[in-house]
Formats: C-alpha cells, sequence, structure tokens
C-alpha cells in the first residue's frame, strides 16, 4: 500500500464533506486515466462515458509491462495560509463491474476465476452459450492519409479485393513499405520508394489486403502494435474533402483474446482466467448489441474505448504464452444474466467496493439500473503492489473555483461542500458546492473530470481512505461496516475508524482489530470507551446462548433482546464469572456497573443483584 497522506491540512471550514455520509439506496447493495473530455455513447438502458466501456483504465497501470505504466503523482500542496481543498481518493477508473486488481488480489487469496467474476457482476453465471459470436472486425486505425506496414519474421502479402486475390506484391523480412491514400486507390510504395506495379491499387469498391504466413506478421506504427491473426483490410473512402483510408482486421474471437493487453500476462492464474472471460463477454456483448461503427467500419475498436487489442505484442511479449493458455482454458466461456450475455464492465482498481451504473453514470437514477451492475465489495484490492489505493489531489480555493466553473457557474469563491450523496460503494452521485456569492450542485462525474481524480471515490477534506489492520478487518467482514464517517484516529491503546454500522478498533498492544457495532457499540460509547473502565476491546462479538459478548482488556459488555446491551467490570464481573456468567442462575445483566455512593458497586441481573460494599466481600441480593 501506499503511504497514507499527512494530516496536515489548510481546510476552508467544517462544512467541507461535513456531517453524516449519506449512501443512495437505489441500489441493491452497494474509473482508467482521467479522461477530461469524455464523450457519451448510448451503450445499453442509458448514457455512459464512452471512453470508460471496459477497458479504461483496465490496463492496470503500475506494473511493468503495461502501456500505462507509473503511480499517482503526488498531491500538489496547498500554500500555507490560503484556503484550500485536499481530495483523499481511491481507485483508478469508473469503479463499475470487475476490478482488475481485485481480481488479482482474490486470485491471490484461492478464488477460481468463476467464483471472482460472480462476485462482480451479481446473479449472474459463468459458461457456454449455444449461439456464440464466432469473428469480429477490430478498427485499428481510420482517418489516415498514410499506413506504414513492416514484415517481421517473414514476408508479408498484398492483394486486391480478397487474401489470394489480384497480387499486388511481396513486402520482404525486415522491410517497410508505404499504403496510401488516393481518389484513384491505394498507392504503394515500397522500402525504396518506388510505385509497387507503377499504378495505385484497388479503391473504394476493392480493399487492399495484406496477409502473413506461419511465423510472420505486419507491423503498423499507427495501429500500435503487430499483427499475426486474421487479415489486414485497408479500406478507402472519402472523409472532409479529402480521401483517407482505415485498416480493420476480421478475425476469429478467440484469436482476438490472444492479442486483448488487458491485464499483465504474469499475474495469478485465475485472474488471467476471469479477465480472459470478461473480454469475451465485452466483445460478445458489443458485437451482438452495436451496429458497426460509421467511422471504423468495425465491430469493436483496439482502444480504451472498448477494450485495448495489442495482437501479436500481447501473446508473443513476456508471459504471453500464460495469457494464451488463459485463453484457451476458458474457450467459450462468458458471463450470462438470465440466459443473456452481459455488458461486463470493468476497470483497474475501484478502490476497495464497486459501485452501481447508476450511481456512477447516471446521477443514481434508478430508471438506468442494470441487476449484475450493482455496488459490490472488493476484498482483494488491499494490495502492496497495487498504487491506487491511496491518492490526493490539492488545490487552493481560487485554483478549485476556476475548474469547477465550468459546472457551477459563477457562485463566487468555492467555500465548501455541505452536502455530498454518495453510492454504496462511496463514489460521489452529486455534491452541493457552497460559494461566496451563491450554490450549485455538480454530478460526482463532473467533480472528478473538474480536479483530474483518478476515480470517483474521493473524501472531501477528510482522509476516510480504510488502511492497514483496519482495511484487513474491512475486507474480511466483506464490507459490512458500511462507508467509512471519519478518518483512521487515534486513541487510547491503538487506532479507531467508524463506519456507517459502528467502528473498528486495532488494539495496538494485542494486535487485534475488533469491529463493534448495534447495542454493544452504544454500550461501549456511554462508558467512554477506549478512556473508560473497559479500555481496548480484545475480542469480536460473538452469540453466546440467546444473546451476544464482546470482551475488553477491562471487562466486557453482554447483550440481550429485551434487555439491552450492559458493561461489567472489576469485582462485580470476578463474581458474576464465579457464578457461571449468562449459564449461571443470575442470567444476562439488567444494568452496568455503577456505584453504590458509598465507594462500593452493584449491577443488576435477570434475576438478581450483585452487591460489592466497599472493604466487604461481593454478595448476590
Amino acid at each position: 500500500m501506499t503511504g497514507r497522506p499527512g494530516a496536515g491540512l489548510n481546510r476552508v471550514g467544517a462544512d467541507a464533506d461535513a456531517g453524516d455520509v449519506r449512501t443512495t439506496r437505489g441500489s441493491t447493495r452497494i474509473a482508467g486515466t482521467l479522461v477530461c473530455a469524455l464523450t457519451v455513447a448510448v451503450l445499453f438502458a442509458g448514457v455512459a462515458p464512452s471512453a470508460l466501456a471496459a477497458g479504461e483504465g483496465a490496463t492496470v497501470p503500475g506494473v511493468a509491462d503495461d502501456p500505462f505504466t507509473g503511480s499517482p503523482a503526488p498531491a500538489s500542496p496547498v500554500p500555507a495560509g490560503s484556503s484550500g481543498f485536499r481530495f483523499f481518493g481511491s481507485g483508478f477508473g469508473h469503479g463499475i463491474g470487475m476490478s482488475q486488481w481485485g481480481a488479482y488480489g482474490l486470485a491471490q487469496m484461492g478464488w477460481s476465476h468463476k467464483r471472482i467474476l460472480k462476485q462482480f457482476y451479481r446473479g449472474t453465471r459463468v459458461g457456454r452459450i449455444s449461439d456464440p459470436v464466432s469473428r469480429l472486425r477490430v478498427g485499428l486505425t481510420w482517418d489516415e492519409r498514410v499506413i506504414h506496414v513492416s514484415a517481421k519474421g517473414g514476408p508479408v502479402k498484398l492483394w486486391v479485393g480478397s487474401a489470394g486475390g489480384r497480387k499486388v506484391g511481396r513486402i520482404p523480412d525486415g522491410r517497410t513499405w508505404k499504403v496510401r491514400a488516393k481518389a484513384s486507390g491505394f498507392a504503394v510504395r515500397n522500402h525504396d520508394g518506388s510505385l509497387v506495379g507503377g499504378q495505385t491499387w484497388g479503391g473504394e469498391s476493392f480493399d487492399l489486403i495484406a496477409t502473413y504466413g506461419r511465423g510472420a506478421r505486419a507491423s503498423v506504427p499507427e495501429g500500435g502494435a503487430s499483427y499475426n491473426r486474421g487479415r489486414l483490410e485497408f479500406e478507402l473512402y472519402r472523409s472532409g474533402g479529402s480521401w483517407k483510408e482505415r485498416l480493420v482486421l476480421p478475425l476469429d474471437l478467440e484469436q482476438y483474446l490472444y492479442g486483448l493487453g488487458e491485464m499483465p500476462s504474469s499475474w495469478s492464474v485465475a485472474a488471467l482466467r476471469a479477465q480472459a472471460v470478461a473480454g469475451r463477454t465485452f466483445a460478445t456483448s458489443r458485437v451482438r448489441r452495436s451496429a458497426p461503427g460509421v467511422q471504423c467500419n468495425c465491430d469493436i475498436t483496439d482502444g480504451t474505448n472498448d477494450q485495448v487489442y495489442i495482437g501479436f505484442n500481447k501473446e508473443g511479449g513476456t508471459d504471453g504464452n500464460r495469457w494464451v493458455a488463459a485463453v484457451n482454458d476458458t474457450r467459450g466461456q462468458v458471463v450470462t444474466h438470465r440466459g443473456s450475455v452481459i455488458q461486463a464492465f470493468y476497470a483497474a482498481s475501484d478502490g476497495g467496493h464497486s459501485d452501481a451504473v447508476e450511481d456512477v453514470w447516471h446521477g443514481g437514477n434508478d430508471a438506468y439500473a442494470v441487476p449484475y451492475l450493482k455496488a459490490e465489495c472488493d476484498p482483494g484490492e488491499d494490495l502492496a503492489a497495487n498504487p491506487w489505493t491511496d491518492w490526493q489531489k490539492s488545490y487552493t480555493a481560487g485554483e478549485l473555483t476556476n475548474r469547477l466553473a465550468p459546472y457551477t457557474g459563477s457562485i463566487g469563491t468555492v467555500r465548501g461542500f455541505p452536502r455530498v450523496r454518495r453510492g454504496e460503494g462511496g463514489r460521489i452521485i452529486t455534491a452541493t458546492v457552497r460559494g461566496s456569492t451563491g450554490s450549485a450542485s455538480i454530478t460526482g462525474s463532473e467533480l472528478r473530470w473538474a480536479i483530474g481524480a483518478w476515480d470517483g471515490r474521493i473524501w472531501i477534506n477528510k482522509d476516510k481512505n480504510i488502511a492497514g489492520p483496519i482495511r484487513d478487518r474491512y475486507d474480511a467482514l466483506m464490507c459490512r461496516p458500511g462507508l467509512p464517517t471519519s478518518r483512521i484516529e487515534r486513541v487510547e491503546g491503538g487506532s479507531r475508524q467508524r463506519f456507517e454500522r459502528g467502528a473498528i478498533f486495532r488494539n495496538g498492544g494485542q494486535g487485534v482489530t475488533v469491529w463493534l457495532r448495534g447495542a454493544i457499540y452504544r454500550e461501549y460509547r456511554a462508558v467512554k470507551g477506549p478512556k473508560g473502565r473497559l479500555g481496548m476491546p480484545t475480542g469480536q462479538i460473538v452469540d453466546i446462548g440467546a444473546g451476544t459478548r464482546a470482551l475488553f482488556e477491562g471487562g466486557r459488555i453482554l447483550a440481550r433482546p429485551g434487555s439491552g446491551a450492559h458493561a461489567l467490570w472489576g469485582r462485580v464481573l470476578g463474581k458474576y464469572l464465579d457464578h457461571n456468567g449468562t449459564d449461571g442462575p443470575l442470567g444476562f445483566p439488567t444494568s452496568r456497573v455503577r456505584g453504590d455512593g458509598n465507594g462500593g458497586s452493584l449491577a443488576d441481573f435477570e434475576h438478581g443483584t450483585i452487591v460489592c460494599p466497599d472493604g466487604q466481600s461481593c454478595r448476590i441480593a
């Protein structure tokens, strides 16, 4: 895990993300590099940013063999003495569907690829379908005037109309030819600059085709990769008053997956298999749900608008055989919901919890809810290698005002965020921005784009990210405590973080991390928590007979429906345990220990009272 940000912070006032965290209950339970100018594409029952469709952020930044390398940049300091804002966040991408770092962590924990997928896509099944998609067309590049083709590992042959049709020429191994778009067809020039055949070839109705034999591949810098599967189709068209060309790769779906560059090939087998199935599912859904793109004349593009396809660079790269094996091991498997192939959105990191699609992309509007794209706990994310578990951004009030102005209009200098509405996973759905002359409401996506955040799971001026042993316990509880409502705080004997449901305490002396909640937590707070007679908790809440119990350094709290939760300590507790506690004749306590006014103590129980006078033995009244 990356180091936690420092505690020092110039704040604009107590109303910055103040008050209780309000989660939206519209969903059942409870992204990539930031794209500032996201376009909007209609994908299913609503609108989703196209650059965040599946692979945006899904190329797992922070790993050595990935095109997006590195870690979050350190936060710019807010100048001393100025009014400023600090945004604390976790995750990288849109936070919908599968987290790739989460899949990696769950695989490390022994989860199978099917279990991983079903965790992120609620109520789904993983298996083969009777009518699979067999082929697809991948758009590699378009609106080009010139495309370069290099032969690697063997010759590349060019044809007109179809593979094996009229032969244009043969690019020798190690040589690069140019294909230029002309009104009369494709002008092909060899490595010497000579016009091949002394003429142009093909035209608007006759494509130029590139094929490669076994062991050979075509390297195309405009496409950003080398290709050894399928064939390359150069297509001529008129655009903006000039002739352009595009490059399309038709091939089998399984062969397409061999070149999917969405996850490092060195990762655990179960994670690779989960990615292979998610990639196959996304491609299948894209082919079935969307008409071919007009600009690319393709079913799916090779970039982050869809999925990152890098051809031979993937299967021929480091550990590429492991990735190919994962594709083969899951051949034909897709994720379905009630018999239909799902839209398998995924991103690099979800910060420990995904969110519902209607909350992230549609302002919490339940009309856009998708039953399998709900907010889900991700207990696999908290890895030392994951650079997206804890990051921050900082701006002065003036800087933030300028960044938010396109969304808020003129409201004066930003002073705070008095209302923040969140999804169950913590991403901001809407926020009220208070300025010096007015207020405005913005969406979480607008805030994220404005401040250049890696994800919409943002805490404003309060670092509520969950970390360390408290995070370990939170993950083991499958996020049952809910969203954090405080930062990790130092308390007597350790640390504590408060949540929507109770608090998690780290007992530093005993190395124990405990979640307290409900009536027991309320009683613990009533007796002054770690500063009181009980001290820090030493054990989890457990069921005992008709009630529950929690142990502490200085005593215990016992709870039973109807009689409440009550704290016991000292001589009263000793006498109670001498009489077998809840299994003895007294039953559960009906009051906490209290003074008798003369230096002694007493407590009431279902079937009696223990009285411990000062200087005398305790007795049962």
